[in-house]
C-alpha cells in the first residue's frame, strides 16, 4: 500500500474519537437550544439540527488531525512564500505531492457546507469569508506555539478556497431548492473557475514536450549583499542542446522488472504482501530476509541489497577486494549489464566499494551517464548494488542558454530552490564560482535534461562543510 494513503487512513481512524465527542457536543447544544428555544414556542429544525450534530463532529474530527496526532517538536518555523505548495507540486508533478494542497482545500470543504446550515448568518459570503479565514488563521498560530507543525501561508490559502468552495456548492443547492435561478449562477463561478484553473495546469503538464524537474527554481534567493566572483572561465554560446530519454517505469512494469532479477536470485516476491511497499515515484520489494529491492520509476535507478550475505560482514568496517573482472561476472550473474562507456573506478578499497561511473558520454544518439556502485564484503562476496547508471536515447533538441546567460541567472538567486533557505539563512557576502560543468538530471516524465552544475564556495565552507565547497545548478533550458 502507499505509504501516503496508510498515513491519510492513520489521520482519519484516529481522528474517529474527537469527532465523537464532538457529536455528542452537539447533541447537547440541540439539546440547550431547544430548552431555550421552548419559551417562545420553538424549536430547532430537525435540518438545522443535523448541520450542527455533523458540524460539532466535524470540528472534532478536524482538531483531531491538525493537532492530536501531530508529534511534539514538529515545529518547522514559518513558511510565507504564497502558492510554494502548488509550485513544488508543479516541480515535482507526483500525487503525494499534489496531494499536500489539495487536500488542505478538501480539509475545509465541509466547514463551508455545514456551518451556513447550521447558522444562517453565515449564508452571508463575508461572514463565511471570516469564519473560514479564522478558524484556518487559529490552527495555523496555535501548531507554531504548541510545536505541532509550520506554521503555512499556503494552508491558509487552501484552507479559505476551501471553505468558500463548500460555502459556494452548499449555497447553490439552498438557490436552486428555493428556485432562486438567477442568485444559484453567482455560487457556481467559484468552483467552475478552480476546476477550470486545475484542469488547465494538468493540460499543459501533459501537452509540454518534457517534464519538470523537481529541485527547478521557485522563488529567488537574496543576494542583495553577495559579491559574485567568477574564478571560471564561461562562454557565451549556448551549450549542447540534446534532450535524452529513457522509458520510466510504470507500476506493472517496475513490478515485472524486480520479479525478473530477484528471480535471478533465486527469491519470489509476494505481492500483496507487506513484502512489496508503493510510494509516490517509488517501489520497494522486500522480504526482509533475503533482499531487498527499491526502484526509481522515473530514471529506473535501483538499489540491490542481498540479505542472505552475514550482517556482520556487510556492516563490517573493512571491506573485501574484487578485480574489475570479478565484480563484472557477479553483475552479470545478477542481469546487470554494463555499458562500454563506462569506466571501472576503486572508491574505496579499504571499505570495498567500486564501481563504474560514466560522466555525459555521448556518442551514436546515446548519453551513458551516472554511476554503478558495488560494495563488497570480506572473501570477495558482492553484496550491494546501487545502480544510477543509465543509458538514454536522443529524443530531440531544445534551446538551451549559454553558460554566461546561467551564470547571470545564478546571481539573481535563480538556483535550485532547495539551496535558497540555506542561502538566505547564512548570507554569505562573498561567494566564489570556481567550476560550471553541463550536467543532466531526470525529469518527472522520464526526459534527461541539460542544467548547469554550479560548484561554489563561501565564507562558511571552512565551518560548515568541512572546508569543501558546495554545488547547485541552474537550469539550461531556454
Amino acid at each position: 500500500m502507499n505509504d501516503f494513503v496508510r498515513y491519510i487512513i492513520y489521520l482519519f481512524r484516529n481522528a474517529v474519537p474527537p469527532a465523537v465527542m464532538g457529536l455528542v457536543t452537539g447533541v447537547v447544544i440541540i439539546i440547550l437550544l431547544n430548552l431555550k428555544y421552548r419559551r417562545d414556542g420553538k424549536r430547532v429544525q430537525k435540518g438545522q439540527a443535523v448541520a450542527i450534530v455533523l458540524l460539532m463532529c466535524y470540528l472534532g474530527g478536524l482538531a483531531a488531525i491538525t493537532f492530536v496526532n501531530r508529534m511534539d517538536g514538529m515545529q518547522m518555523g514559518v513558511q510565507l512564500y504564497p502558492f510554494l505548495a502548488f509550485w513544488e507540486a508543479w516541480n515535482s508533478f507526483t500525487l503525494q505531492v499534489w496531494l499536500n494542497p489539495l487536500l488542505n482545500i478538501a480539509m475545509f470543504l465541509p466547514l463551508g457546507v455545514l456551518l451556513p446550515l447550521a447558522a444562517k448568518p453565515f449564508r452571508r459570503w463575508y461572514w463565511m469569508l471570516t469564519a473560514g479565514a479564522g478558524t484556518s488563521l487559529v490552527i495555523e498560530v496555535l501548531q507554531y506555539i504548541l510545536d505541532r507543525g509550520q506554521a503555512d501561508v499556503d494552508d491558509l490559502i487552501c484552507n479559505i478556497l476551501g471553505a468558500m468552495l463548500g460555502y459556494c456548492l452548499c449555497m447553490l443547492f439552498v438557490s436552486l431548492a428555493g428556485k432562486r435561478w438567477k442568485v444559484a449562477g453567482i455560487y457556481v463561478v467559484l468552483p467552475v473557475l478552480s476546476a477550470a484553473a486545475l484542469a488547465c495546469v494538468f493540460l499543459t503538464y501533459y501537452f509540454q514536450p518534457y517534464g519538470n524537474l523537481a529541485d527547478a527554481p521557485i522563488y529567488a534567493a537574496n543576494t542583495r549583499g553577495t559579491e559574485w566572483v567568477q574564478e571560471c572561465p564561461l562562454s557565451d554560446e549556448p551549450g549542447p542542446s540534446g534532450v535524452y530519454w529513457v522509458e520510466p517505469f510504470t507500476t506493472e512494469s517496475c513490478d515485472a522488472f524486480a520479479a525478473e532479477f530477484l528471480g535471478r536470485q533465486g527469491a519470489e516476491i509476494r505481492f500483496g504482501a507487506a513484502d512489496v511497499q508503493y510510494y509516490d515515484h517509488i517501489a520497494f520489494y522486500s522480504d526482509h530476509n533475503t533482499y531487498s529491492l527499491q526502484v526509481d520509476y522515473n530514471d529506473r535507478s535501483y538499489k540491490y541489497t542481498d540479505y542472505r550475505v552475514d550482517s556482520s560482514l556487510r556492516y563490517g568496517e573493512e571491506g573485501g577486494e574484487a578485480t574489475e573482472d570479478e565484480l563484472r561476472a557477479s553483475l552479470e550473474k545478477l542481469g546487470i549489464e554494463i555499458p562500454d562507456a563506462a569506466e571501472f573506478i576503486t572508491v574505496d578499497a579499504e571499505k570495498g566499494k567500486y564501481a563504474f561511473r560514466a560522466e555525459r558520454v555521448i556518442a551514436d544518439g546515446e548519453l551513458t551517464d551516472g554511476e554503478l556502485t558495488c560494495s563488497v564484503a570480506e572473501g570477495g562476496i558482492l553484496y550491494e548494488v546501487d545502480n544510477s547508471l543509465s543509458v538514454s536515447t536522443l529524443r530531440g533538441n531544445a534551446a538551451v542558454i549559454s553558460p554566461k546567460k546561467a551564470y547571470e541567472r545564478l546571481c539573481a538567486g535563480r538556483f535550485s530552490w532547495h539551496d535558497v533557505p540555506m542561502f538566505n539563512s547564512l548570507a554569505p557576502r562573498e561567494v566564489r564560482v570556481i567550476d560550471c560543468e553541463l550536467e543532466y538530471m531526470t525529469d518527472s516524465k522520464g526526459f534527461r535534461q541539460p542544467v548547469y552544475s554550479f560548484t561554489l564556495s563561501d565564507e562558511n565552507d571552512a565551518e560548515l562543510r568541512g572546508g569543501a565547497g558546495w554545488t547547485t545548478f541552474v537550469s539550461a533550458l531556454e
